[in-house]
Protein backbone atom coordinates (compact mmCIF):
# COMPACT_ATOMS: atom_id res chain seq x y z
CA UNK A 1 0.00 0.00 0.00
CA UNK A 2 2.56 2.88 1.13
CA UNK A 3 4.72 1.74 -2.18
CA UNK A 4 2.24 2.31 -4.52
CA UNK A 5 1.85 5.74 -2.74
CA UNK A 6 5.26 7.09 -2.39
CA UNK A 7 6.16 5.23 -6.06
CA UNK A 8 6.54 7.82 -8.53
CA UNK A 9 4.18 9.09 -11.64
CA UNK A 10 5.26 7.98 -15.45
CA UNK A 11 5.02 11.27 -17.36
CA UNK A 12 5.48 11.05 -20.98
CA UNK A 13 8.47 13.03 -22.63
CA UNK A 14 9.31 14.04 -26.14
CA UNK A 15 12.82 13.81 -27.89
CA UNK A 16 14.15 16.83 -28.56
CA UNK A 17 15.83 15.44 -31.67
CA UNK A 18 14.06 13.16 -33.28
CA UNK A 19 10.59 13.54 -31.51
CA UNK A 20 9.90 10.36 -29.94
CA UNK A 21 7.41 9.92 -27.16
CA UNK A 22 8.63 7.77 -24.56
CA UNK A 23 7.51 7.25 -20.09
CA UNK A 24 10.40 8.45 -17.74
CA UNK A 25 9.85 8.81 -13.76
CA UNK A 26 8.57 12.59 -12.98
CA UNK A 27 11.84 13.09 -10.72
CA UNK A 28 13.88 12.82 -13.95
CA UNK A 29 16.82 14.82 -14.50
CA UNK A 30 18.06 13.52 -17.70
CA UNK A 31 17.74 10.43 -19.82
CA UNK A 32 18.74 8.64 -23.23
CA UNK A 33 16.07 8.51 -25.69
CA UNK A 34 15.54 5.25 -26.65
CA UNK A 35 14.80 5.40 -30.17
CA UNK A 36 17.58 7.85 -31.52
CA UNK A 37 19.89 7.28 -28.47
CA UNK A 38 20.95 10.75 -28.27
CA UNK A 39 21.42 12.17 -24.84
CA UNK A 40 18.45 15.03 -23.04
CA UNK A 41 17.84 16.91 -19.74
CA UNK A 42 14.72 17.36 -18.22
CA UNK A 43 13.40 19.78 -15.79
CA UNK A 44 9.91 20.93 -15.15
CA UNK A 45 8.65 17.79 -17.13
CA UNK A 46 10.05 19.18 -19.97
CA UNK A 47 12.98 17.17 -22.58
CA UNK A 48 15.59 19.52 -23.55
CA UNK A 49 18.77 19.52 -25.83
CA UNK A 50 22.07 18.60 -23.91
CA UNK A 51 23.42 22.59 -24.07
CA UNK A 52 27.06 21.59 -25.08
CA UNK A 53 28.70 21.23 -28.66
CA UNK A 54 27.38 18.69 -30.71
CA UNK A 55 29.96 17.71 -33.62
CA UNK A 56 28.74 15.83 -36.46
CA UNK A 57 31.39 12.90 -37.01
CA UNK A 58 33.52 12.08 -39.74
CA UNK A 59 33.51 8.54 -40.72
CA UNK A 60 36.07 6.32 -42.96
CA UNK A 61 33.94 4.10 -45.29
CA UNK A 62 35.75 1.37 -46.78
CA UNK A 63 33.15 -0.64 -48.68
CA UNK A 64 33.62 -4.36 -50.12
CA UNK A 65 32.05 -3.67 -53.16
CA UNK A 66 34.07 -4.47 -56.11
CA UNK A 67 36.07 -1.42 -57.44
CA UNK A 68 34.51 0.65 -59.31
CA UNK A 69 36.10 3.95 -61.32
CA UNK A 70 34.90 7.08 -60.52
CA UNK A 71 34.12 10.18 -63.00
CA UNK A 72 33.33 12.94 -61.20
CA UNK A 73 37.05 14.96 -59.96
CA UNK A 74 38.05 15.31 -56.41
CA UNK A 75 36.91 17.83 -54.27
CA UNK A 76 39.79 20.62 -54.39
CA UNK A 77 41.23 19.24 -57.51
CA UNK A 78 40.35 21.37 -61.30
CA UNK A 79 39.28 19.09 -64.36
CA UNK A 80 42.18 20.82 -66.15
CA UNK A 81 45.14 20.49 -63.56
CA UNK A 82 43.69 16.47 -63.54
CA UNK A 83 44.77 15.87 -67.06
CA UNK A 84 41.63 14.44 -67.61
CA UNK A 85 42.80 11.53 -65.16
CA UNK A 86 42.52 13.15 -61.98
CA UNK A 87 38.79 12.39 -61.60
CA UNK A 88 39.25 8.28 -61.73
CA UNK A 89 39.66 7.07 -58.19
CA UNK A 90 38.89 3.29 -57.24
CA UNK A 91 36.85 3.07 -54.75
CA UNK A 92 38.72 0.50 -52.46
CA UNK A 93 40.80 3.70 -51.70
CA UNK A 94 40.07 5.79 -48.13
CA UNK A 95 36.62 7.88 -48.66
CA UNK A 96 35.76 10.22 -46.07
CA UNK A 97 31.83 11.01 -45.74
CA UNK A 98 30.12 13.49 -43.37
CA UNK A 99 27.00 12.29 -41.02
CA UNK A 100 24.98 14.32 -43.28
CA UNK A 101 26.26 12.57 -46.27
CA UNK A 102 25.88 9.05 -45.75
CA UNK A 103 23.78 7.54 -48.50
CA UNK A 104 25.38 10.10 -50.71
CA UNK A 105 28.97 8.72 -52.52
CA UNK A 106 31.99 9.52 -50.21
CA UNK A 107 34.71 12.12 -51.25
CA UNK A 108 37.93 10.90 -52.45
CA UNK A 109 41.03 11.65 -49.62
CA UNK A 110 43.58 14.61 -51.40
CA UNK A 111 46.86 13.70 -51.83
CA UNK A 112 49.61 16.27 -51.04
CA UNK A 113 51.45 17.68 -53.80
CA UNK A 114 54.85 17.34 -54.36
CA UNK A 115 55.19 20.93 -54.74
CA UNK A 116 58.25 22.25 -52.74
CA UNK A 117 56.72 25.07 -50.30
CA UNK A 118 57.95 27.75 -50.35
CA UNK A 119 59.50 30.15 -47.92
CA UNK A 120 57.68 31.19 -44.93
CA UNK A 121 57.34 35.02 -44.30
CA UNK A 122 56.42 36.22 -40.61
CA UNK A 123 57.78 36.45 -37.35
CA UNK A 124 60.04 34.08 -35.51
CA UNK A 125 59.44 32.84 -31.80
CA UNK A 126 62.23 35.04 -30.35
CA UNK A 127 60.63 38.00 -31.98
CA UNK A 128 57.45 36.85 -30.79
CA UNK A 129 58.62 36.49 -26.83
CA UNK A 130 60.68 39.38 -27.25
CA UNK A 131 63.85 37.83 -27.48
CA UNK A 132 65.22 39.47 -30.43
CA UNK A 133 64.09 42.53 -32.31
CA UNK A 134 61.95 42.23 -35.50
CA UNK A 135 64.88 43.23 -37.67
CA UNK A 136 67.22 40.92 -36.58
CA UNK A 137 64.97 38.09 -36.58
CA UNK A 138 63.61 38.71 -40.41
CA UNK A 139 67.36 39.67 -41.68
CA UNK A 140 68.49 36.18 -42.96
CA UNK A 141 72.35 35.49 -41.89
CA UNK A 142 74.91 36.07 -44.58
CA UNK A 143 76.33 32.53 -43.06
CA UNK A 144 74.39 29.98 -44.17
CA UNK A 145 75.66 27.53 -41.65
CA UNK A 146 74.96 30.08 -39.17
CA UNK A 147 72.34 27.45 -36.36
CA UNK A 148 68.91 28.92 -36.24
CA UNK A 149 66.77 29.34 -33.27
CA UNK A 150 67.26 26.20 -31.28
CA UNK A 151 70.07 24.97 -33.13
CA UNK A 152 71.77 23.94 -29.58
CA UNK A 153 68.58 22.46 -28.03
CA UNK A 154 69.81 18.62 -27.94
CA UNK A 155 68.47 16.05 -30.22
CA UNK A 156 65.24 13.93 -29.02
CA UNK A 157 67.02 10.77 -28.49
CA UNK A 158 69.28 12.52 -25.90
CA UNK A 159 66.35 13.95 -24.40
CA UNK A 160 64.39 10.46 -23.96
CA UNK A 161 67.61 8.80 -23.17
CA UNK A 162 67.17 9.32 -19.28
CA UNK A 163 63.15 9.42 -19.21
CA UNK A 164 61.32 7.26 -17.27
CA UNK A 165 59.78 6.34 -20.43
CA UNK A 166 63.04 5.64 -21.74
CA UNK A 167 63.89 3.46 -19.63
CA UNK A 168 60.60 1.44 -19.39
CA UNK A 169 60.43 0.73 -22.86
CA UNK A 170 63.96 -0.17 -23.05
CA UNK A 171 64.17 -2.55 -19.68
CA UNK A 172 67.17 -1.51 -18.59
CA UNK A 173 68.13 -0.91 -14.91
CA UNK A 174 68.20 3.27 -13.92
CA UNK A 175 71.84 4.01 -13.20
CA UNK A 176 71.83 6.66 -10.58
CA UNK A 177 75.27 8.13 -9.19
CA UNK A 178 73.78 7.76 -5.53
CA UNK A 179 77.03 7.16 -3.93
CA UNK A 180 78.47 10.50 -4.97
CA UNK A 181 75.91 12.35 -3.21
CA UNK A 182 75.87 10.59 -0.17
CA UNK A 183 78.04 11.96 3.03
CA UNK A 184 81.99 10.87 3.29
CA UNK A 185 81.22 8.89 6.23
CA UNK A 186 78.29 6.94 4.24
CA UNK A 187 78.24 3.27 5.18
CA UNK A 188 75.39 0.97 2.77
CA UNK A 189 73.30 -0.91 5.53
CA UNK A 190 74.79 -4.44 4.28
CA UNK A 191 78.25 -2.93 5.18
CA UNK A 192 77.49 -1.66 8.44
CA UNK A 193 76.00 -5.15 9.64
CA UNK A 194 79.29 -6.62 8.65
CA UNK A 195 81.61 -4.14 9.99
CA UNK A 196 79.41 -3.17 12.70
CA UNK A 197 80.58 -3.77 16.85
CA UNK A 198 80.15 -7.75 17.58
CA UNK A 199 79.13 -6.49 20.47
CA UNK A 200 75.62 -4.34 20.60
CA UNK A 201 75.09 -4.15 24.42
CA UNK A 202 75.87 -4.55 28.00
CA UNK A 203 76.47 -7.62 29.88
CA UNK A 204 73.91 -7.55 33.05
CA UNK A 205 73.92 -9.45 35.80
CA UNK A 206 70.88 -10.44 37.55
CA UNK A 207 70.79 -9.20 41.39
CA UNK A 208 68.63 -12.44 42.73
CA UNK A 209 70.41 -15.31 40.52
CA UNK A 210 73.31 -13.55 39.11
CA UNK A 211 72.52 -14.87 35.64
CA UNK A 212 74.28 -12.47 33.30
CA UNK A 213 72.77 -11.70 29.52
CA UNK A 214 73.28 -9.30 27.28
CA UNK A 215 70.94 -6.12 27.10
CA UNK A 216 70.90 -3.18 24.68
CA UNK A 217 72.84 0.09 26.00
CA UNK A 218 69.60 2.09 24.58
CA UNK A 219 67.06 -0.28 27.19
CA UNK A 220 65.86 1.18 30.15
CA UNK A 221 64.94 -1.87 31.99
CA UNK A 222 64.99 -5.64 31.15
CA UNK A 223 63.50 -8.44 33.11
CA UNK A 224 65.85 -11.73 33.46
CA UNK A 225 66.14 -14.43 31.46
CA UNK A 226 66.09 -17.10 34.28
CA UNK A 227 63.94 -15.98 36.84
CA UNK A 228 62.24 -13.54 35.37
CA UNK A 229 62.52 -11.05 38.22
CA UNK A 230 62.49 -7.16 37.21
CA UNK A 231 65.87 -5.89 36.75
CA UNK A 232 66.20 -1.07 36.53
CA UNK A 233 69.10 -0.07 34.65
CA UNK A 234 68.42 3.32 35.62
CA UNK A 235 70.79 5.67 36.81
CA UNK A 236 70.83 7.24 40.47
CA UNK A 237 73.05 10.16 42.41
CA UNK A 238 72.59 9.93 45.98
CA UNK A 239 73.23 13.64 47.35
CA UNK A 240 72.02 13.33 50.96
CA UNK A 241 73.28 10.75 53.99
CA UNK A 242 70.04 8.23 53.84
CA UNK A 243 69.25 4.57 54.93
CA UNK A 244 68.57 3.34 51.70
CA UNK A 245 67.58 0.51 49.96
CA UNK A 246 68.38 0.41 46.28
CA UNK A 247 68.32 -2.06 43.01
CA UNK A 248 69.52 -1.26 39.70
CA UNK A 249 72.02 -2.43 37.32
CA UNK A 250 72.70 1.38 36.27
CA UNK A 251 75.32 3.65 37.76
CA UNK A 252 75.08 4.54 41.23
CA UNK A 253 77.38 8.05 42.66
CA UNK A 254 77.28 9.09 46.05
CA UNK A 255 78.58 12.54 46.47
CA UNK A 256 80.33 14.56 49.12
CA UNK A 257 77.60 15.45 51.34
CA UNK A 258 75.39 11.80 50.57
CA UNK A 259 76.10 8.46 51.82
CA UNK A 260 74.49 5.14 52.85
CA UNK A 261 74.16 4.27 56.66
CA UNK A 262 72.88 2.22 58.90
CA UNK A 263 73.35 -1.30 56.99
CA UNK A 264 71.93 -0.08 53.54
CA UNK A 265 71.24 -2.41 50.76
CA UNK A 266 72.71 -0.99 47.45
CA UNK A 267 72.96 -2.92 43.75
CA UNK A 268 74.09 -1.15 41.10
CA UNK A 269 76.99 -1.89 37.92
CA UNK A 270 80.15 0.63 37.91
CA UNK A 271 79.80 2.46 42.04
CA UNK A 272 81.67 5.43 42.66
CA UNK A 273 81.79 6.19 46.48
CA UNK A 274 82.88 10.35 47.15
CA UNK A 275 80.84 10.16 50.82
CA UNK A 276 80.22 7.66 53.66
CA UNK A 277 79.21 3.86 53.24
CA UNK A 278 77.95 1.53 55.76
CA UNK A 279 76.02 -0.81 53.32
CA UNK A 280 75.89 -4.34 51.72
CA UNK A 281 77.06 -3.96 48.30
CA UNK A 282 76.33 -5.92 45.13
CA UNK A 283 78.44 -4.27 41.84
CA UNK A 284 78.81 -5.77 38.86
CA UNK A 285 81.30 -3.46 37.50
CA UNK A 286 83.70 -0.87 38.96
CA UNK A 287 83.68 -0.06 42.26
CA UNK A 288 85.59 3.15 43.24
CA UNK A 289 86.10 4.30 46.92
CA UNK A 290 87.30 8.09 47.16
CA UNK A 291 86.53 8.02 50.80
CA UNK A 292 86.57 5.40 53.47
CA UNK A 293 83.52 2.88 54.94
CA UNK A 294 82.29 -0.08 55.52
CA UNK A 295 80.76 -2.69 52.27
CA UNK A 296 79.27 -5.42 54.16
CA UNK A 297 78.57 -8.81 52.28
CA UNK A 298 80.64 -10.72 50.17
CA UNK A 299 81.62 -8.14 46.88
CA UNK A 300 82.38 -9.37 43.24
CA UNK A 301 83.17 -6.61 40.84
CA UNK A 302 84.92 -6.65 37.80
CA UNK A 303 87.63 -3.83 38.72
CA UNK A 304 88.45 -2.50 42.58
CA UNK A 305 89.85 1.10 42.88
CA UNK A 306 90.93 2.23 46.44
CA UNK A 307 92.26 6.12 46.41
CA UNK A 308 94.74 7.56 48.07
CA UNK A 309 93.69 8.24 52.09
CA UNK A 310 91.25 5.79 51.94
CA UNK A 311 90.51 2.96 54.65
CA UNK A 312 87.94 0.17 53.52
CA UNK A 313 86.60 -1.91 55.60
CA UNK A 314 84.92 -5.57 53.80
CA UNK A 315 84.01 -7.73 56.81
CA UNK A 316 83.44 -10.27 54.39
CA UNK A 317 85.91 -10.21 51.93
CA UNK A 318 85.96 -8.93 48.19
CA UNK A 319 86.90 -10.84 44.84
CA UNK A 320 87.54 -9.02 41.49
CA UNK A 321 89.15 -9.53 38.03
CA UNK A 322 91.71 -6.34 38.63
CA UNK A 323 92.24 -4.12 41.65
CA UNK A 324 94.41 -1.12 42.12
CA UNK A 325 95.23 -0.38 46.36
CA UNK A 326 96.22 3.06 46.57
CA UNK A 327 94.78 3.29 49.88
CA UNK A 328 94.01 0.75 53.18
CA UNK A 329 91.87 -2.58 52.44
CA UNK A 330 91.19 -4.23 55.17
CA UNK A 331 90.13 -8.00 54.70
CA UNK A 332 90.54 -11.00 52.58
CA UNK A 333 91.33 -9.93 48.58
CA UNK A 334 90.67 -12.32 45.73
CA UNK A 335 91.98 -11.45 42.44
CA UNK A 336 91.35 -13.07 38.78
CA UNK A 337 94.02 -10.61 37.29
CA UNK A 338 96.31 -8.64 38.41
CA UNK A 339 97.11 -6.69 41.75
CA UNK A 340 98.83 -3.34 41.42
CA UNK A 341 99.70 -2.13 44.85
CA UNK A 342 100.77 1.71 45.12
CA UNK A 343 103.33 3.25 47.16
CA UNK A 344 100.89 4.17 49.68
CA UNK A 345 99.00 0.82 49.22
CA UNK A 346 98.30 -1.65 52.27
CA UNK A 347 96.24 -4.59 52.30
CA UNK A 348 95.18 -6.13 56.02
CA UNK A 349 94.40 -9.47 55.04
CA UNK A 350 94.99 -12.81 52.97
CA UNK A 351 95.93 -11.94 49.00
CA UNK A 352 95.50 -14.34 46.10
CA UNK A 353 95.91 -12.95 43.42
CA UNK A 354 97.27 -14.31 39.57
CA UNK A 355 99.30 -11.43 39.18
CA UNK A 356 100.86 -8.90 42.12
CA UNK A 357 102.90 -5.40 40.90
CA UNK A 358 103.78 -4.34 44.34
CA UNK A 359 105.54 -0.87 44.12
CA UNK A 360 108.04 0.16 47.04
CA UNK A 361 106.57 1.12 50.23
CA UNK A 362 103.12 -0.90 49.55
CA UNK A 363 102.57 -4.40 52.09
CA UNK A 364 100.38 -6.50 52.64
CA UNK A 365 100.06 -7.83 56.18
CA UNK A 366 98.45 -11.30 55.47
CA UNK A 367 98.86 -14.25 53.53
CA UNK A 368 100.18 -13.92 49.64
CA UNK A 369 99.14 -16.64 47.24
CA UNK A 370 99.99 -16.37 43.82
CA UNK A 371 97.88 -18.95 42.00
CA UNK A 372 97.61 -18.73 38.05
CA UNK A 373 94.38 -20.70 38.37
CA UNK A 374 92.49 -18.27 40.70
CA UNK A 375 88.79 -17.78 39.52
CA UNK A 376 85.99 -15.12 41.11
CA UNK A 377 82.99 -15.92 38.51
CA UNK A 378 80.22 -16.24 40.63
CA UNK A 379 78.27 -19.52 40.91
CA UNK A 380 74.18 -19.33 39.80
CA UNK A 381 72.17 -19.51 42.72
CA UNK A 382 70.27 -22.90 42.96
CA UNK A 383 66.57 -23.03 42.95
CA UNK A 384 66.00 -21.17 39.67
CA UNK A 385 64.73 -23.77 37.10
CA UNK A 386 63.81 -22.18 34.14
CA UNK A 387 61.33 -25.65 33.38
CA UNK A 388 59.56 -25.05 36.67
CA UNK A 389 59.14 -21.06 36.57
CA UNK A 390 55.21 -20.59 35.73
Amino acid sequence: MFGKLHRSRKVDFNCPYCGHLQQEPGILISSFCRSCGEYFRARNGVAMANPGLKVSGIAEIRPNKPTKPLTFPPAGVKEESAGGTAGIALRHESWLVTAGETESEGLALTRPSNEEPGEAIGLSAGAFFGFLKEEEATSAPDDETAPAIGGKAHARDSLARGSIAALIQSGEPSVVGGKDRMPPDYVAPEVRRKTGDAVTGDHVRCYRCYHVQMVSRFAKSTQCERCSVYISLANYEIKAVKSHTLQTRGDVSITKKGGLINNSEIACHHLTVSGEIDATVDCSGEAVFRHSGVVRGKLFCERLVIEKNCAVRFPDGVMTERADINGQLIGNLTCSGKVRLARTGIIEGNLTAVDLETKKGGCVSGETVIDMETKTGLSLKKGFDPTIIS
